[in-house]
């Protein structure tokens, strides 16, 4: 497929090319080629029932059509971030390129921490080993284009049963003035066999400007090992962030992801998840806080693709009048997956006749000896409780936001990360106050 769009996107890459791979070393530049035909055979995704109903609701293809400037080396140098309101190691990226002064270092234990194309440069082996290995097995026409254009972004190497004791603190923000830009920023974290990692991930808008944003994750997690991700999105009413994560887990590993959508015009979160390994155990969680013009659709994907593995999953949604929230949510169950204990719900409100929400819960079974269940449901304020609240002394104002808060904390106390909990509670008590 080359429509005009891909057209005008394929152009733009070999307009840069000599730019866009100068001074990096084979293992980002040499995947490229290859996402370049993936992406012209597939193209963008259009909206509708297509593409196992993924974009259903979500139209990425106006998305990418818009105007926006591609900058191949880093722009707005100067612009001053703000950092993660969390105590640890901390890396900045501004516009998909690293912006700390010291972009990659690596401590006594053997844990590398930074910048992707510094790690590329100074341990190209295992990179190599590791990069464009999940992406492009998905066959994903929009984690193809990250790979195309991708220059930096956010690396972690944890080795065999090393444990980090302080979190991981990663910040993608989006910076610009007087115009549009798109960003490709790419992810790759690796946690070796009996490892043990927290992260967290702060996407968020600096200033008024206008981004797009297309990120990729990989993220590997070797046998018995345990990691703790935590993601919040706070972009501004003109960005949007549309990002693809790939992960893969091994025997008795057990992951505990969890997402908080606060602000953007529009954020589209994929998450595809395969579970090799027996035993292995996936907590994925996130809360969606849809304002008035914003449109915030996660999709996920868990695969059971082995005996004794379990998965919790929990998505919620409020959505204001003029808000659009889009849950997708699939697990699947192989043949010899027996014994699978699988648990999804998604719960969601409404606030006005203009709010939307739309569910997708979906199951997927070949196996005969499992536990497995799904639920979703909508809805909205309970006048029964604002009632017996506004007894109580409390305004109407008051009560309703008590109440959607109770609905959103379900989520936010799942937080695992320490320190971070209170945070994020004040976050989400200022947007519900917004809605």
């Amino acid at each position: 497929m080359e429509s005009s769009l891909e057209k005008q996107l394929v152009e733009l890459y070999l307009a840069g090319a000599d730019i866009i791979g100068e001074g990096l070393p084979a293992p980002l530049n040499r995947p490229r080629a290859g996402a370049l035909e993936t992406f012209n055979l597939l193209g963008i995704p259009p909206r509708g029932s297509g593409y196992g109903d993924r974009y259903h609701y979500t139209d990425l293809r106006n998305l990418f059509q818009q105007e926006y400037e591609r900058y191949f080396t880093p722009s707005y140098p100067s612009a001053a971030l703000a950092m993660p309101e969390a105590e640890g190691e901390r890396l900045s990226l501004l516009n998909g390129f690293c912006t700390s002064e010291q972009p990659l270092t690596r401590s006594e234990n053997g844990v590398i921490f930074g910048s992707l194309a510094a790690a590329a440069k100074a341990y190209p082996e295992l990179v190599e080993r590791y990069y464009n290995q999940l992406a492009e097995s998905q066959g994903d026409a929009v984690s193809a284009l990250n790979t195309v254009f991708a220059q930096d972004g956010a690396f972690v190497y944890v080795p065999r049963g090393v444990r980090v004791a302080r979190p991981l603190l990663v910040t993608f923000a989006h910076y610009s003035e007087d115009e549009a830009l798109r960003c490709f920023a790419r992810s790759l974290f690796v946690f070796e066999r009996d490892s043990e990692a927290q992260l967290v991930i702060d996407d968020r808008s600096e200033g008024d400007g206008a981004a797009l944003d297309c990120q990729v994750r990989e993220l590997f997690v070797g046998s018995g090992a345990r990691v703790e991700l935590v993601e919040l999105l706070r972009l501004g009413d003109r960005s949007t962030l549309v990002s693809s994560s790939f992960v893969e887990q091994w025997e008795s590993s057990r992951l505990h992801t969890l997402s908080v959508a606060l602000d953007g015009r529009l954020v589209r979160s994929n998450q595809q998840v395969r579970l090799l390994g027996s035993g292995a155990e996936n907590h994925t969680n996130a809360l969606m806080l849809c304002g008035a013009g914003e449109h915030i659709d996660f999709n996920t994907s868990l695969e059971h693709a082995a005996a004794d593995c379990t998965s919790y999953e929990l998505v919620k949604a409020i959505a204001a009048d003029g808000g659009t929230g889009v849950f997708g949510g699939r697990i699947y169950v192989a043949q010899d997956a027996q014994r699978t204990q699988a648990y999804q719900q998604n719960n969601n409100l409404l606030l006005g006749d203009a709010a939307h929400v739309y569910s997708k819960p979906q199951l997927e079974i070949y196996a005969d000896n499992v536990k497995c269940s799904h639920g979703a449901t909508v809805g909205r304020l309970s006048a029964e409780a604002l009632y017996y609240m506004r007894q109580r002394g409390l305004s109407d104002r008051d009560a309703r936001r008590l109440q959607m808060f109770g609905f959103a904390n379900q989520v936010i106390e799942k937080i695992p990360v320490e320190g971070l909990t209170g945070t994020i509670e004040e976050l989400a008590a200022a947007k519900i106050d917004r809605m």
